[in-house]
């Protein structure tokens, strides 16, 4: 995103997370299609976005971090100091896995959300070397770009929580936080700093950088699901109008999507394709992972032209995902209706 295009943005926006600052910024491609017209086919297992493809969300320009001089260190309210640098995380026994990230200021049908498979070593083991004290009761977090946000001690304790090094099998890009950021299931991008530079227990409650600005402290994702596809359509909340001719609607129409919870798995997904009167369940994949986006299809079939506001909405194991959503700055939960025509 250029300088042009990111003022434009700002220009449309109520100057939230999504529209960042001059200095920060954000970008998402318009993917290619999530899956092929014929439903014969399975739901694959996994779904990932290209590195090319996945959103950047900084709090400033990337930090241009030198991997020989990186040191992350570990302190505050802890027994005993660490520091550790790269070859430290490297040394460390490793883990692969599927997580998907969100930005906290992606709106209902947003672009800004992105499936890697990420490579890195668990927190847990460091933050036991360093003997985390009883006084402790959160964690402040900081990149090298001097961002800075926190989490309740408890958290970041989590044996799931890790510092990665890699993303879809290369190293983390400067973009994306080289040489290490950390990962934190169930949460937004917003707690998991790039670059990062320092863990600090504190004994006192602290607020960071967005949470300053009004958006929310816990950050946890909410179950809701995004509509990505309409036949040969790729939809999102800046493409939401579909019109389709009668011989592309005539034998069925592919919905497709994926959808997200913070913690627990996504049971089921309706499709309403009368502005929610009615709704109807969606095949979808199961993820071994909760942190991983299910994905989702539905084989539509029209019998009349006209016009049709289309749904998704998301069903996990803790809540059922809202049609509207008024709170902007806690995740968005709510419904894009995708507004489709189809011709006589």
């Amino acid at each position: 995103m250029n300088r042009r295009e990111l003022l434009k943005l700002l220009g449309q926006t109520s100057g939230g997370l999504i529209a960042a600052s001059v200095l920060g910024g954000c970008q998402a491609k318009s993917m290619d299609l999530l899956f092929s017209l014929d439903p014969a086919e399975a739901l694959p297992d996994h779904l990932i976005t290209p590195l090319d493809e996945f959103y950047v969300q900084s709090y400033a320009l990337p930090s241009q971090v030198n991997v020989e001089k990186w040191r992350l260190k570990i302190g505050g309210e802890v027994n005993t100091p660490v520091t550790l640098n790269f070859q430290d995380i490297l040394n460390a026994p490793q883990e692969e896995f599927y997580l998907t990230m969100e930005c906290i200021g992606n709106p209902a049908g947003g672009n800004l959300i992105g499936n890697a498979k990420w490579t890195g070593t668990p927190l847990l083991p460091f933050l036991k070397q360093a003997g985390v004290k009883k006084s402790a009761i959160e964690f402040a977090m900081k990149g090298a770009d001097w961002y800075e946000t926190t989490l309740p001690v408890a958290e970041l304790m989590r044996p799931e929580v890790r510092l990665v090094h890699q993303m879809n099998g290369t190293p983390l890009t400067a973009a994306h936080g080289y040489p290490v950021r950390i990962i934190i299931p169930g949460h937004f991008g917003q707690k998991q700093p790039k670059w990062i530079v320092g863990i600090d227990a504190i004994a006192k409650t602290k607020t960071g950088f967005w949470e300053n600005q009004g958006w929310s402290n816990t950050a946890e994702i909410p179950t809701h699901s995004l509509m990505r596809q309409v036949h040969d359509s790729r939809v999102w909340n800046k493409q939401h109008q579909v019109k389709l001719t009668r011989d592309n609607w005539e034998k069925g129409v592919l919905l497709a999507g994926v959808a997200l919870d913070r913690s627990t798995a996504i049971t089921s997904i309706q499709i309403s394709t009368d502005d929610g009167v009615t709704w109807q369940a969606a095949e979808q994949n199961r993820p071994e992972s909760p942190h991983e986006w299910t994905l989702w299809r539905y084989l539509w079939k029209p019998t009349q032209a006209g016009k049709y506001s289309l749904l998704a909405r998301a069903s996990s194991e803790r809540q059922q995902q809202a049609i509207e959503d008024k709170n902007s700055k806690d995740g968005s939960s709510g419904i894009l209706k995708i507004q489709t025509t189809l011709d006589a």
